[in-house]
């Protein structure tokens, strides 16, 4: 590893010590130039991929996530005739995985413990309904495979995935699907689409916070990257819905927290969603 200057030392020395002190020479600025409340750019591309049924790239200042909506024909389980399958996977850039110093098996965990939130809220905020997914009852139905391939992670991969899933579904298109009367096997007509219909009156979008413990108080920073989440004392998301209603709050383990700090953080969650909502919705 190089080590260009006296900044770039302490910061591989401590990484959170570099910070405090960044924080008192530069009044509480953090050291990408952001205050504490104050996201990084977003960046929207849609319809990115040629050969998926929907698709969009999100980045978030350096992180950068695709998200690709496919589907396969499936049988449907015998305890519901009429409900397709969801599959959420989430993959980390591979040199990341192998070269972040003995972290590989704790990074493909939380890729584990990410794909399964994000199939938890799909569920939960009824975003897309499993019977939607049903071409013929008992027969066929649709396998919805929904993958988020990272690029790279500088932090706040949640909100990134989220928002790259909702920009996606809006521009998904399924070919549509017929039963042959005599074999009784599907045909699929690739260049007859319809849009696919999902709950767009819920939108489920995440605020990832980490609670970072400056001057003996708590600081809030919203849109974390990967240092900040690393020196954090724990990360809190909030998933809201269009009417503000709370989908999800997650807290990792860390620092004890009292219910008027969750209030406190549900407002700056409010108001960073808001703006997320008007990227979503140019």
């Amino acid at each position: 590893m190089s080590i260009d200057n006296y900044e770039e030392l302490q910061k591989f020395i401590d990484l959170n010590e570099h910070y405090r002190t960044y924080l008192d020479e530069h009044n509480n600025t953090r050291p990408d130039g952001r205050k504490f409340h104050e996201n990084r750019s977003i960046q929207i591309l849609k319809k990115f991929l040629q050969h998926s049924y929907g698709s969009s790239m999100i980045r978030f200042g350096n992180t950068t996530v695709i998200c690709s909506i496919t589907g396969q024909l499936a049988k449907p389980s015998l305890k519901s005739l009429r409900s397709g399958f969801i599959q959420t996977v989430v993959l980390l850039p591979r040199t990341q995985a192998w070269s972040t110093y003995g972290r590989r098996q704790q990074i493909i965990n939380e890729n584990l413990t990410l794909s399964q939130h994000l199939l938890d809220i799909i569920y939960k905020s009824k975003l897309i309904n499993l019977e939607d997914l049903c071409i013929e009852e008992g027969k066929w139905v649709w396998c919805l495979q929904i993958d988020f391939q990272c690029l790279n992670n500088d932090g706040n991969l949640f909100d990134s995935c989220l928002l790259a899933l909702n920009v996606a579904l809006h521009h998904t298109y399924f070919p549509t699907v017929k039963i042959d009367p005599d074999t009784q096997k599907p045909l699929v007509y690739t260049k007859e689409l319809k849009h696919f219909q999902y709950n767009q009156q819920q939108e489920p979008l995440c605020c990832t916070i980490a609670v970072y413990e400056y001057e003996q108080e708590y600081k809030y920073l919203i849109d974390p990257t990967l240092e900040e989440e690393n020196i954090a004392k724990c990360i809190l998301h909030y998933v809201l819905l269009k009417n503000d209603q709370i989908c999800l709050i997650h807290k990792t383990s860390g620092a004890p927290f009292s219910i008027d700090k969750f209030h406190q953080c549900y407002s700056f969650a409010r108001e960073y969603i808001l703006e997320l909502r008007r990227n979503l919705n140019q």
